[in-house]
């Protein structure tokens, strides 16, 4: 351990000195760059105010330029002459001569840069394949607009000489051309060497070749080595960017020798305190920071490395601080195993029947699927809902609907193999798993689950009897993706509630969510929208007088690709997306219109339209009604409203005020398919009814089934005797229609009287057939003689 110490010691000593002697070196290095940096500013704001010199000198000389009016003209005429004569008188004036710098050289330039005047005459310009200067022609020759009258200016190499020239254009038109104002680098160089105080200029090219050198610059063999040279290089704009140094020199030898007598200075005093308080520090820093510190964090890595050390302790000593850290760590390490503990179960329990939650069945959903993959076994899927289950939450309270999802748990896990897993997926549905059964073992399970929760459940003294709807999904027969598993149990479940069936397995034909309903779905929005619908009217035949009473009106959608489509196809979407209150207003519209076309003819008959449970859900339906009635001027009597058993007793209460009020405004109303529904003879009796249709599926085989003939009668005398007309669809033949009126059947509709007609054909219709108002039917000549 001593000699860990003093190893330790030495090291620090070494670190120390090394840190000094680094920190000396550093200090140097930063006096240098400080130098260096304040000579390049020099050089910079040296060689920026020579340049803005030369911008502003030629800017003058340009303003001369654009006020003479006749030298001007000699550019935009290309007269050579002329502006030759006008850029001498230009150069020779006292304005520029008297400037400072003072130009060597001026050019005139067409809008195409060529130079048509130049003075000195003797003045050489870019030579063929010289194209040194040609950046700057081209970027002045590329500035448009508001940017023309701005100068291009920079250096180039003229003749073999470092020229810095300046482009001035002569006019904001491109045909007024330019002005070329030469400057003498190595000249005005010279001029301008005073402005920099004690330092050495020199001015050369990439190649080496130096074209100025100050006097008092150094020999390379004389003291070199204490001068401090910066280089600044300036580009010229040939074509592979070549570049001219700018070099300034300071001789740096007093500087050197103050910085080698103060580094030393501070070495020696640095030194000594550094290894003093290097040596007092490590022995405190050991005893109060160093091994609780090592403590502590070997500890943190063992809780970041592996969960099973959550909840140890570790022992500190040491400060203050070192000890509410290692307070804090043990807190930390308590707190995260009953974190842990609690997210766990959290994360894949649920709290209330302590089954597994969705979260935890679909990752052992992806296993099983794996499992299966691998060993070419199939599994099945079960989606469970409970029946009446919201009856039972609404009435005895969420407590007692509670209290029965865990019994109905613990009834499902005790009816179940080790290796099938059941979860309950929220709400009253639950999901089993059964690994490697087939479908014959998936619906003895099935069936078995079902009879598991037959028999009564006893909660706070009440017995409650509870079913279940169950739908099958099998891998790989019905699908190979989690999602795609449940999303299809969950299809069959609804269709085993629909049915009533108690289970069922997935079949395609009753899923509705597949990707041609949803484009179908789509397309009948912007149906909707475009009002893409056309009405059909089905004639009903009245069975005393064999005379059209009335037509129903049918909706068709007119596909832009589909043609016509029939309301089976569309309707029930239209019903569940609530799409079906905007599609009534227009159907209400054109059948009153129709009517009162009919009427304008002197046919008076009565037209019906059916109605969805959604228009029974809208409160201002009758309001709608009555104004599109005023706005026609129609009299209500003419309509008739068809309405199934099954939208009257979705919400009965709501049903019966809103026909109610339809019926106090003289409209007529008529139950559609009766006998299908599980309508309440005593509730029927309260609604405000004319008709009852019986549906087509009794009429259509009453000839050859006695049991439908027979609920027809039955259907037919309930009417009568609530003072009610009768209607039979689906009359296919003359044979039913006989039977039809021998039971004394009011009224009769369907394809052997006639089928759906368009609006045109229906007027062709009634002034042609047999059926229509003004002739007698061949039937009614035949009872009357």
């Amino acid at each position: 351990m001593r000699a860990s110490l003093i190893t330790a010691l030495t090291v620090m000593g070494l670190v120390c000195v090394l840190m000094v002697l680094a920190g000396g070196r550093l200090w140097q290095d930063f006096v240098l760059d400080g130098q260096r940096a304040m000579i390049g500013d020099q050089a910079r704001t040296w060689i920026a105010n020579l340049r803005k010199e030369f911008e502003n000198g030629s800017r003058e000389v340009a303003m001369l330029a654009r006020s003479d009016a006749e030298l001007t003209a000699a550019v935009r005429k290309s007269n050579e002459p002329a502006a030759g004569r006008q850029l001498n008188k230009l150069f020779q004036n006292p304005f520029i001569k008297t400037g400072a710098p003072d130009p060597v050289a001026l050019r005139l330039l067409t809008e195409d840069f060529r130079p048509i005047a130049t003075v000195p005459e003797q003045t050489p310009d870019v030579e063929t394949g010289n194209a040194s200067c040609q950046n700057l022609r081209a970027q002045a020759g590329r500035r448009l607009g508001a940017d023309r009258l701005k100068s291009v200016g920079g250096l180039c190499i003229v003749g073999g000489d470092v020229r810095y020239v300046v482009i001035q254009p002569l006019g904001e038109d491109s045909r007024d051309g330019y002005l070329q104002v030469n400057y003498d680098m190595q000249r005005n160089f010279a001029a301008a060497e005073a402005d920099l105080a004690g330092l050495s200029v020199r001015l050369s090219l990439t190649d080496g070749a130096v074209l100025f050198k100050s006097a008092g610059w150094p020999k390379a063999d004389n003291g070199g080595d204490h001068r401090l040279t910066v280089e600044q290089a300036l580009n010229i704009n040939a074509p592979a960017k070549s570049l001219l140094n700018v070099a300034v020199s300071k001789d740096m030898q007093p500087i050197y020798a103050d910085l080698v007598q103060t580094e030393r200075m501070v070495t020696l005093i640095a030194a000594a305190v550094m290894v003093l308080m290097a040596l007092i520090l490590w022995m405190a820093l050991r005893k109060i920071a160093v091994n609780p510190l090592r403590a502590l964090v070997f500890q943190s890595r063992r809780l970041r490395s592996d969960k099973s050390h959550f909840g140890e302790h570790v022992m500190t000593t040491g400060n203050t601080e070192i000890a509410e850290l290692g307070a804090g760590i043990n807190h930390m390490s308590t707190r995260l195993k009953e974190l842990y503990d609690s997210l766990e179960n959290l994360a894949f329990t649920d709290p209330l029947t302590k089954l597994p939650n969705r979260t935890l069945f679909h990752e052992r959903l992806e296993q099983a699927i794996e499992e299966a993959k691998r060993d070419y076994r199939p599994f099945a899927l079960l989606l469970m809902d409970l029946d009446r289950f919201k009856d039972i939450n609404d009435t005895l309270g969420h407590q007692v609907g509670d209290l029965l999802l865990q019994q109905v748990a613990a009834r499902l896990r005790s009816k179940l193999r080790d290796i099938d897993t059941v979860a309950r997926m929220g709400g009253d549905e639950f999901a089993i798993l059964l690994p490697a059964v087939s479908d014959k073992h998936a619906t003895m399970a099935a069936r078995m689950l079902l009879q598991a929760l037959r028999a009564p459940f006893r909660i706070e003294e009440q017995s409650l009897d509870i079913g279940a709807s169950i739908g099958v999904a099998l891998y790989p027969d019905h699908g190979v993706d989690a999602n795609i598993l449940i999303q299809r149990a969950d299809v069959a479940m609804y269709s085993a509630k629909n049915a009533n069936s108690g289970h069922a397995f997935y079949d395609s034909k009753l899923d509705q969510h597949n990707p041609t309903r949803l484009t179908l779905l789509g397309e009948l929005r912007h149906a909707v929208e475009q009002e893409q619908f056309v009405l059909y009217y089905q004639p009903k035949v009245n069975l005393k007088t064999l005379q059209v009473t009335g037509v129903e009106a049918l909706v068709r959608w007119n596909h832009p690709r589909e043609n016509l489509l029939l309301p089976d196809t569309f309707i029930p979407l239209l019903e569940q997306t609530g799409m079906i209150r905007s599609l009534t207003p227009w159907v209400l519209n054109e059948s009153l219109r129709q009517g009162q076309m009919l009427q304008n003819k002197g046919v008076p008959i009565t037209i019906s339209m059916n109605l969805s449970v959604r228009d029974l859900q809208d409160p201002y339906l009758a309001d709608a009604f009555a104004e599109q009635l005023a706005a026609l001027q129609i009299s209500p009597r003419w309509l008739e409203l068809e309405i199934t058993e099954s939208a009257v007793m979705t919400e009965p209460e709501r049903a019966l005020e809103v026909l109610t009020r339809l019926s106090s405004m003289g409209l007529r109303i008529a139950i559609d398919d009766f006998g299908t529904g599980y309508s309440s003879l005593s509730y029927l009796k309260k609604l405000p009814v004319n008709t009852i249709k019986i549906d087509k599926s009794f009429v259509i085989g009453m000839v050859r089934d006695e049991n439908d003939a027979a609920i027809v009668r039955t259907s037919v005398d309930l009417a009568h005797n609530l003072k009610l007309e009768v209607v039979a669809e689906g009359v296919e033949t003359e044979e039913t229609l006989n039977r039809l009126s021998e039971l004394g059947c009011d009224t009769a509709q369907g394809n052997y009287i006639s089928r759906p007609l368009s609006a045109e054909e229906l007027a062709q219709w009634l002034q042609q057939s047999s059926w229509g108002l003004e002739k007698r039917h061949p039937k009614l000549i035949r009872l009357h003689n």
